[in-house]
């Protein structure tokens, strides 16, 4: 009778600690990401609608993955240079932001925070330390938006740019983010 007790209680708390693992977790699944490069003979330019993107306010922790080949360009061309010449986007599928946010923050008071968000940045397979700056809005005791600004060297990430096109494409490109979040409900 013990045993079947204990067996019992121990299922019952992993069963809880399942539960709560996500118990302050908020995602997005339509994550917009623009980024935009402006050299002196031409500005490029691309936005993806597909971001995924993951948050736990216990935890601080922000994890966030794009698809290469989801960056949509006015320009086709462009697109399929990106993909194939500069993301090798067969090779280096997805890019990864796996961060955790500095200051803790009062999830009952509704308002604009301004966070910094510290770890890595994964792009073409190349992990870097960063430090990005965003902004967080809670409203009705929970975060609902995040959003940032950020500059990413192409060098920093082994991203080569062939001296044919060096006056077309800039080695800093500007990256805008923003996540509308949702309770998670593992389903």
């Amino acid at each position: 009778m013990k045993t079947t007790f204990a067996i019992l209680l121990i299922a019952f708390t992993l069963q809880l600690q399942a539960q709560d693992k996500y118990a302050n977790t908020y995602a997005c699944t339509k994550g917009k990401i623009h980024f935009f490069s402006s050299s002196p003979l031409e500005d490029i330019e691309a936005t993806s609608n597909t971001a995924g993107c993951a948050f736990n306010t216990q935890t601080k922790k922000v994890f966030v993955k794009i698809q290469q080949t989801s960056f949509v360009f006015k320009d086709k061309l462009m697109q399929e240079h990106f993909n194939e010449n500069y993301m090798e986007s067969e090779q280096y599928p997805s890019s990864m932001l796996d961060m955790v946010i500095v200051e803790t923050i009062d999830y009952t008071k509704d308002g604009v925070y301004d966070v910094t968000l510290k770890g890595t940045l994964e792009m073409h397979g190349v992990k870097q330390e960063r430090e990005i700056k965003g902004k967080l809005t809670v409203k009705n005791g929970a975060p609902v938006l995040a959003t940032a600004v950020f500059d990413v060297k192409l060098v920093d990430h082994k991203i080569k740019i062939p001296k044919a096109v060096m006056m077309n494409i800039a080695e800093m490109i500007k990256v805008d983010v923003e996540f509308v979040l949702e309770k998670y409900e593992k389903k």
